[in-house]
């Protein structure tokens, strides 16, 4: 628990770090609020014309933003502490490098729950202003996908010691089912991927809820042991 406190100071203590939890739902909202508006544009019917189901699956694309935002956040949080060297001093008061790892992943857990959480319930509200329903499953499923990106970024900015490291590795994980979809061979590998899973989670395809937080756990288990490998083997 003391590392878990000390962590959270840290978290608190960055300025920009609690300022970015807050823009996270305000981009979701924004984002919730732009796609229903713009519907007319790009999908030539407008939210009327659509069914509740439909309009509630736009308005939680807002989700998508807020995990970009987190991504960030969670990648600045481990990744600048070896950009200004403080991680030098966090490993000597705590040597038990796992200990710290575990530590962040739980506070980066934490706010990613809480921004989630607030952020799907506007953009709930966002769409039922546009006349969109409400189903229990696609709005948890959305939620967990600022979670999930976020503890990746977490993973590969201590694993790669870089912000910018970890930003770019997550939004190459977020991307990978486009780019393997368009390699003949390689798009076989797409139901692997964690945004099959997080769709599976949401009733987006038929996954499965099971399977798909199976597959999360999995990813998140082989990311974490890569990060702790990475703390374990290399002196700072």
């Amino acid at each position: 628990m003391t590392t878990v406190r000390s962590e959270t100071i840290k978290f608190t203590s960055v300025r920009s770090l609690p300022v970015l939890a807050g823009a996270a739902v305000l981009a979701a909202v924004a984002t919730a609020l732009l796609f229903l508006v713009s519907l007319p544009v790009t999908q030539g019917a407008t939210a009327a014309e659509l069914t509740p189901a439909e309009v509630l699956g736009v308005a939680l694309l807002g989700l998508d933003a807020a995990a970009l935002v987190l991504v960030v956040a969670a990648a600045s949080f481990a990744g600048s502490e070896y950009a200004t060297g403080l991680v030098q001093a966090t490993h000597l008061l705590t040597p038990r490098r796992g200990r710290v790892l575990v530590a962040k992943a739980v506070v980066v857990t934490v706010v990613a729950t809480g921004v989630a959480a607030v952020a799907a319930v506007l953009c709930v509200l966002v769409g039922t202003a546009f006349g969109g329903g409400f189903d229990l499953r696609p709005v948890a499923g959305s939620a967990l996908t600022p979670v999930f990106q976020a503890l990746v970024a977490l993973a590969a900015a201590t694993a790669l010691r870089s912000t910018g490291g970890g930003v770019v590795a997550a939004l190459v994980l977020i991307a990978s089912p486009t780019v393997a979809g368009w390699i003949p061979g390689v798009d076989l590998l797409v139901p692997l991927l964690p945004t099959a899973a997080l769709h599976g989670i949401s009733g987006a395809e038929g996954g499965g809820a099971l399977p798909g937080a199976l597959s999360l756990l999995a990813w998140l288990g082989v990311l974490g042991s890569l990060a702790l490998h990475r703390l374990r083997t290399r002196d700072v």
